[in-house]
């Protein structure tokens, strides 16, 4: 079912594109040029208005005050739009409040839990690829900001019609796991605790040692034989790899993060993908091997024919990117080439998948493997990669290769959402550097819920709304993950974040469980009303005041998520949520629900839609609706 914001729109757009063609016989305007300069205006000028009046009048050389007063005597009514007026060269009307309430509270008692979800993608596939932690550490609250924005980003285009794959990149071959072997070897090899935070701590002391020479140079000799699959070397560190992993994805199933795919660099070279990528690029006559100067022995290619396909490439200092190294070392750039061109299906891979980890959502975690089972993944049309703003020169090199490969069509498809960086005290964090280690208290993944889980549990433990105590945990539970969720999700990807412990542990004014408790409170005014079944019911009674205004942000649920899936930008339904939630309060406290004599079925079936609405929002965070607090 259409959005009954797009039901008033298209209905506003042809009375007023009726009302142009009468008054302006040769006025070049179209549906699309008025429904682009359609807003919603402050209450008290309409519900919906155009500035199209400013575009005839360019075009005819006339005031738009003249034109838009025309265009309104003009305008004829619909059913949803009505009382067309004309304000300082703006055509504006309103909406029939008795006949648009019912179209919106109409559509969400009907769709329920799909309310507000769009087809734009129309079951076309994409991949989207987070958070990518290197196996070698626990998540920090960087990590965390990474994984929940690709999370709900995959909810929210699901939620609009792609068919979206989860896909974990496991960087088991880099030169940490080189690093981290060689603590394993030298250091000790007697884990304590979970795995992750043990051998993320000994990361932090093997990069002291490697101030010595001899270190280094040790260093450099495992990461040659972690290339040589069927070394011992590598069989330690894909085995030690995966137990870090393991215990990544029990910080990962805490929040409620997961995954379809994990897919080992191992594998990649194991499947020859990149032997695949590179032997496409040769073809295509792209690569380059000089004999002599600094790229001697390399494989390149020019950095003068990627800026063509990316200007901000250009003027830098790096004359060439690098491929393959002269040792025969494959570079980041190539391995990701490699990938992406086996998710775009460019080229097949062999990889074989086993069951890795069974998930609390009820889906197992396939994981690439030497002996599993064929599986068809990648071959998609669109990726989105969520990976920090820091890597964007290689993110737009790489998308910059499809195009010299040949591929345009499919490097528009390929998606870097920049995240901005989470700092402590102003100071970036490192794992390599151990700035996630704090005093008392460190500023991992699993340090961060378990303080806000416990700060939850005082204030729940509290609640006098609370009788049954034996659910104290599981509320708190909840309360903690919708603090966090929304906290991290209510920024602009790109913003860069600077955690603190005092703002984590927040509970009052725009947070999570503020959105929360305006859901649970609209549970408890339906429980006292008796509200079982929602029943359609005639909306009469719907007034100019706050339930109108809640029907009308009701009522755009739709567009905001066209623009969150559209923009990537988690932070539009955060906005949406606190304008709800808000709004709802107000209508509450104006406009007694229960008290309200021949009034009480219709805002009792508002109450219902807000309820349903904030829930479905919610949803698409990642946050399961606390029906108390």
């Amino acid at each position: 079912m259409a959005s009954p914001l797009f039901i008033a729109k298209a209905q506003f757009t042809s009375a007023v594109l009726e009302a142009i063609k009468a008054a302006f016989p040769d006025a070049k305007i179209e549906a699309q040029d008025i429904e682009k300069s359609i807003a919603v205006p402050k209450s008290e000028m309409g519900d919906l208005s155009t500035s199209i009046s400013f575009r005839l009048a360019k075009e005819m050389k006339k005031n738009p005050h003249e034109i838009a007063l025309k265009i309104s005597q003009g305008a004829r009514g619909t059913k949803l739009v009505s009382n067309f007026t004309e304000l300082n060269g703006y055509l504006n009307a309103a909406l029939d409040t008795k006949a648009y309430s019912e179209l919106v509270v109409g559509s969400v008692v009907s769709e329920k839990n799909r309310y507000g979800s769009m087809d734009i993608g129309k079951g076309g596939k994409v991949i989207v690829e987070f958070p990518g932690v290197n196996p070698n550490k626990p998540w920090h609250v960087g990590h965390v900001r990474n994984a929940l924005l690709g999370s709900a980003i995959s909810n929210i285009l699901e939620f609009c019609g792609y068919s979206v794959e989860r896909d974990d990149y496991i960087d088991d071959l880099g030169l940490q796991m080189a690093e981290s072997l060689w603590g394993w070897l030298n250091l000790t090899d007697k884990p304590s605790g979970k795995f992750d935070q043990w051998l993320g701590e000994q990361y932090v002391s093997v990069n002291k040692e490697l101030e010595k020479s001899e270190v280094k140079s040790a260093v450099n000799s495992l990461l040659s034989k972690l290339e040589v699959l069927d070394s011992k070397e590598s069989q330690i560190t894909r085995q030690m790899a995966e137990r870090c992993v393991l215990a990544q994805n029990e910080t990962a199933f805490s929040y409620g993060v997961y995954h379809d795919i994990m897919v080992f660099e191992s594998d990649i070279v194991r499947g020859k993908l990149l032997d695949k990528a590179l032997e496409v690029a040769r073809r295509k006559g792209v690569l380059e091997k000089p004999e002599e100067g600094k790229y001697r022995g390399s494989t390149i290619v020019s950095m003068h024919k990627l800026a063509k396909y990316e200007k901000e490439l250009s003027g830098g200092s790096e004359e060439s990117k690098v491929l393959v190294r002269s040792n025969g070392a494959a570079t980041y750039m190539a391995k990701d080439l490699a990938f992406h061109m086996w998710k775009m299906g460019i080229t097949k891979s062999d990889f074989r998948y086993k069951k890795f980890v069974d998930q609390p959502n009820g889906k197992p975690l396939l994981g690439t493997c030497e002996d599993g089972d064929f599986k068809e993944f990648g071959n998609a049309k669109m990726a989105v990669n969520i990976i920090d703003a820091r890597q964007r020169h290689e993110q737009l090199s790489m998308r910059a290769m499809f195009s010299l490969l040949g591929y345009e069509d499919l490097a528009k498809g390929i998606i870097h959402l920049p995240y901005g960086t989470v700092r402590i005290k102003g100071v970036d964090l490192s794992t390599r550097k151990g700035t996630w280690l704090g005093e008392g208290k460190n500023y991992t993944a699993d340090d961060l819920l378990r303080e806000v889980m416990d700060a939850a549990k005082k204030i729940v433990a509290e609640s006098e709304k609370i009788t049954d105590k034996s659910i104290v945990g599981s509320i708190a539970n909840s309360v903690a993950l919708a603090a966090i969720k929304f906290d991290f999700l209510k920024y602009a990807p790109e913003s860069e974040i600077t955690f603190s412990w005092d703002k984590a542990l927040t509970f009052e004014g725009d947070t999570g469980p503020y959105c929360a408790y305006t859901y649970a409170r609209a549970t408890r005014v339906l429980e006292r009303g008796g509200y079982k079944q929602p029943q359609a019911t005639s909306m009469d009674q719907i007034g100019r005041g706050e339930d109108f205004e809640l029907i009308k942000l009701i009522g755009g649920f739709a567009e905001t998520v066209e623009r969150a899936a559209s923009e990537y930008r988690p932070n539009a339904i955060t906005d949406y949520l606190l304008n709800i939630a808000s709004l709802f309060s107000k209508f509450y406290e104006a406009m007694p629900i229960l008290k309200g004599g021949e009034t009480k079925e219709a805002r009792l079936l508002l109450t219902f839609a807000a309820r349903q609405v904030i829930g479905n929002a919610l949803a698409l965070l990642g946050i399961s609706p606390i029906e108390r607090m």
